[in-house]
């Protein structure tokens, strides 16, 4: 969405600088320039005033699972394995993991470099990590199922992932 919005306010740029340097009769001129900034500015501001405001809601996403995670290091193993469920990444799923790894550095001074040069994920290393981690886990059924639901509907295999890390996660 970025580039299209980009392309519109050029469009729109390039229609005003027509009109501005064909009109040189400054009473109508000036007040078509006018209306015609006007015009173009609410054309381009209303997509980017969506782009943001789902920014911003994917961002809040972010914020709250790394605020009530007990394992912010698990929390982004896990993160990224139900992302990569369904062999696709969403521009909102890039955007929630890129978030949650900030938070992660910034609040729970967590850098997993074996997750960052990370690019096919294997569910058995992340199920081993699981298992060797010990107490309630609940919390990371909740990221699961945030994460899963960022981009639209859950997918199938999204869901599965998600059965599979409830029935590891329950297993005190």
């Amino acid at each position: 969405m970025p580039g299209a919005l980009h392309q519109l306010v050029e469009s729109a740029t390039n229609a005003y600088t027509l009109v501005a340097d064909k009109i040189g009769i400054p009473v109508v001129g000036v007040p078509l320039a006018v209306v015609l900034n006007r015009y173009t500015t609410l054309l381009a501001g209303r997509p980017a005033q969506a782009v943001f405001r789902n920014e911003a809601r994917v961002i809040e996403i972010a914020e709250g699972l790394s605020r009530r995670s007990q394992h912010p290091q698990l929390m982004l193993w896990v993160a990224w394995l139900v992302i990569m469920a369904d062999h696709k990444i969403a521009d909102d799923e890039s955007l929630l993991m890129r978030h949650l790894v900030r938070l992660d550095r910034d609040q729970h001074q967590v850098v997993d470099e074996q997750l960052a040069h990370l690019v096919d994920i294997d569910p058995a290393e992340v199920w081993e990590r699981i298992e060797a981690e010990p107490g309630d886990l609940s919390d990371l059924l909740d990221v699961a199922d945030r994460v899963a639901t960022v981009d639209g509907a859950v997918h199938a295999s999204e869901k599965v992932v998600i059965s599979e890390l409830r029935g590891r996660c329950r297993r005190v």
